[in-house]
Order: structure tokens, then sequence, then C-alpha cells
């Protein structure tokens, strides 16, 4: 009796909040021009490979993603400095931030190069958190984009697929099957 309703009490709390179930992202932020904001559903994946968390949150053509790099698998809760993305080698622990939105005339994206993500909670019973960071993008110094955010309910499971590597480029075979000799078109 003691085993079914320990399975009926697991199976309903599954139900409840199942793993890699989304949460709630709520951010603002300020353009030289504008000022907008939107709530949008979160989720989470850990990237077992390359040890990193990521929170996608998408509603329509804005989106928001965040990659944190803890120096831990298992505890998150704590402070992340928001770093400019780039390169195989990442500081931890840091965040990386990026943002995109549809504009009134065209789709602007940025990325964060300064701030701070603070998490609490864990993976499995549920990450929350905010964040603030200064966002650059390609269209100028005028373009300086101040975020505001935070996230509540987001849990995330294993992802061993997260970087998986690009298929090769293909190489045409001739008439005959066979790979061209090199240097020849």
């Amino acid at each position: 009796m003691r085993r079914s309703a320990l399975l009926a009490l697991l199976l309903l709390s599954a139900a409840c909040n199942p793993l890699d179930g989304s949460g709630t992202l709520t951010a603002r932020w300020t353009t030289p021009t504008d000022t907008a904001s939107a709530t949008m559903p979160v989720t989470g994946r850990w990237c077992v490979g390359p040890g990193r968390l990521d929170l996608r949150a998408t509603k329509g053509d804005t989106g928001l993603g965040l990659a944190i790099y803890p120096t831990d698998s298992v505890a998150f809760a704590g402070s992340y400095p928001v770093l400019e993305p780039g390169g195989q080698v990442q500081v931890r622990p840091s965040a990386a931030v990026a943002l995109r939105w549809m504009g009134k005339v065209l789709v602007q994206g940025w990325w964060g190069d300064s701030g701070t993500v603070t998490l609490r909670g864990g993976r499995l019973r549920g990450l929350s958190g905010q964040g603030q960071a200064w966002l650059v993008s390609g269209l100028g110094p005028d373009s300086v984009t101040a975020l505001e955010f935070s996230f509540r309910g987001v849990r995330a499971g294993n992802d061993a697929l997260c970087d998986v590597p690009p298929l090769p480029v293909a190489v045409p075979l001739d008439s005959a099957g066979t790979l061209p000799a090199p240097g020849v078109e």
C-alpha cells in the first residue's frame, strides 16, 4: 500500500511541474528611441558537454536567451557577471545575454557586454532569478540598450545534444561516383 501511495504522489507531482516545464520571464528594455517590455514563457536545459545552463524565452518575434556558465554542475544559486560572448573559452562563473526584438522598422538584435544575472533555486526543483544588463548591437554606439528581467518556475533537464557539431560540408561526386581530384572543380 505504501509503495502505491508513494508512486501516486510522485506521478502527481511530476504532472504538476514536469521536468523541462516552462516558467515565466518578464523583461523590460530601453533603447535610445523606445521602451518595450514582454512577458513570455521560458524554458531551461542543462547542456551536459559544455557544462552550460541555457534559458530561452520567446513570444512572437521577441526572444531573450541566457547562457549561464556555473562553476558547479549541481549548485547554480549565485551571481553571474554578464560578459560579452565569443571565443571557445568561457570564464566561470559568468553569463551571456542576447535579445531579439521586432522594432518599428526592422528586427533588432543585441548582446550583453556587462551586468549581472542572479539565480536562486535548483534546476530540478525550479530556478528563479533576475538580471540587468547593458546590451550593444552592430547598429553603433548609440544603440546601447538597458535590459532588466526576472524569471521564475524554470526546471531544466539534461540535454546531451545542445552543441552537436554541424554536419560536414557535402562534397559533390562526379558522374562516376568518385570524389574529384584536389583543386579540380
